[in-house]
């Protein structure tokens, strides 16, 4: 494993060259520091927590998921969910009633996220966002492993976003988490 100081050098450097690229940018979408940035810092998670019993795993949600247009108050408890299947929040009541030591959390913004996560204490995080937040809040978070996942903006940023539910249940897999349900 990298040394503390050496990762967390490389980690300012990308969080920087991030910043330098997205004063520049048009693109508010893609960006290809941030895709590396992810791919290595995910590597790193993974290594990080190998063999390790994960007793308390944190699914961190941008409110943005939730539709637009809903009236349900999710960012307290994503149980206000009626699942109507509008938007992903109830494939997250799902995974959260299928896996053992699974808290799902919504959160309007990254003071909030980081109070939580503060709070929980979790042994990993699976964070969803899109890039600028995702890359800061990783960044905010060091050295507490968070394994970042790129929520899907599909009409414009912080409104009916989607994320891969498929993406979220293989990291859940592949890192060991024990089902709670098996019949769900």
């Amino acid at each position: 494993m990298i040394n503390f100081y050496i990762l967390k050098l490389i980690y300012e450097i990308y969080y920087l060259r991030f910043l330098i690229s997205e004063r520049f940018s048009k693109d508010l979408v893609n960006s290809k520091i941030a895709n590396k940035f992810i791919k290595f810092n995910n590597k790193i998670v993974l290594k990080k927590i190998a063999n390790k019993k994960l007793l308390k795993v944190s699914i961190l949600l941008p409110h943005c998921i939730q539709k637009y247009n809903c009236n349900l108050k999710i960012t307290n408890n994503i149980e206000n969910c009626k699942m109507c299947g509008m938007c992903d929040i109830s494939d997250f009541i799902k995974i959260k009633k299928e896996y053992k030591n699974i808290s799902v959390k919504v959160a309007t913004g990254g003071t909030l996220a980081r109070l939580y996560l503060k709070e929980y204490k979790p042994n990993l995080v699976i964070a969803v966002a899109c890039k600028r937040d995702l890359m800061s809040g990783i960044h905010d978070s060091f050295p507490m492993p968070v394994y970042g996942v790129f929520n899907e903006i599909i009409n414009s940023p912080c409104i009916d976003t989607k994320v891969s539910i498929e993406v979220i249940r293989k990291v859940l897999r592949e890192v060991g988490i024990e089902w709670e349900n098996w019949n769900y």
